[in-house]
């Protein structure tokens, strides 16, 4: 063995054995933080339309079936599987938001569109998805408590605050199911599988 392999050898040893000796660190603060809270997940869901004719995509389950069916669609099909929205509250975190390109069968059918969570206060928490289309945009606004399990689906909007029915133009527009896990046992949240 050449000297200069030797030496290395000896280098690597040692800087393992004081590495071994050193004491493990603890958690942060902020993973801690982290931790306790719930995870989001999200998942879109286009209607079947003349602009949007049927596609293979990721499973519709069934709580989504039938709230898109009390909402009164009565075809459609998933575009995403579930995708994780990071919590922008959490100020010194890396957020990547992206849960979908707007691709339709390989063409930019939609804009694309970004997730957060705005708000998490008296235990309910605001998961907001923006983007769609252009020029006024769109968003869906979701409210739910945050506790493990709670989920609902509800439609994208041209603007905030709309109540009751789509108006006519909207028809069409996607939709966004939303469901809540438990936090993360390492802290990390996993990224999705966006299409």
């Amino acid at each position: 063995m050449s000297r200069h392999r030797v030496v290395c050898l000896l280098v690597f040893n040692m800087v393992a054995a004081i590495a071994a000796e050193l004491p493990a660190q603890g958690p942060t603060p902020e993973s801690i933080a982290r931790r306790r809270f719930n995870q989001v997940f999200v998942k879109v869901i286009v209607p079947v339309t003349s602009r949007t004719p049927k596609q293979d995509g990721p499973v519709v389950e069934s709580w989504v079936a039938e709230q898109l069916k009390e909402l009164g669609e009565p075809e459609y099909f998933a575009v995403t599987n579930w995708v994780p929205v990071c919590d922008g509250l959490l100020v010194d975190d890396i957020i990547d938001n992206d849960v979908w390109d707007g691709r339709l069968g390989g063409k930019h059918s939609y804009f694309s569109v970004n997730g957060d969570i705005p708000e998490r206060e008296d235990g309910r928490v605001l998961v907001r998805l923006a983007g769609w289309m252009c020029p006024v945009g769109g968003e869906a606004n979701i409210t739910l408590r945050d506790e493990p399990g709670s989920r609902a689906v509800g439609p994208v909007r041209l603007r905030v605050g709309q109540e009751g029915k789509r108006m006519k133009i909207e028809e069409g527009l996607p939709y966004v199911a939303v469901i809540i896990a438990p936090p993360p046992q390492d802290g990390v949240t996993p990224r999705g599988d966006a299409k």
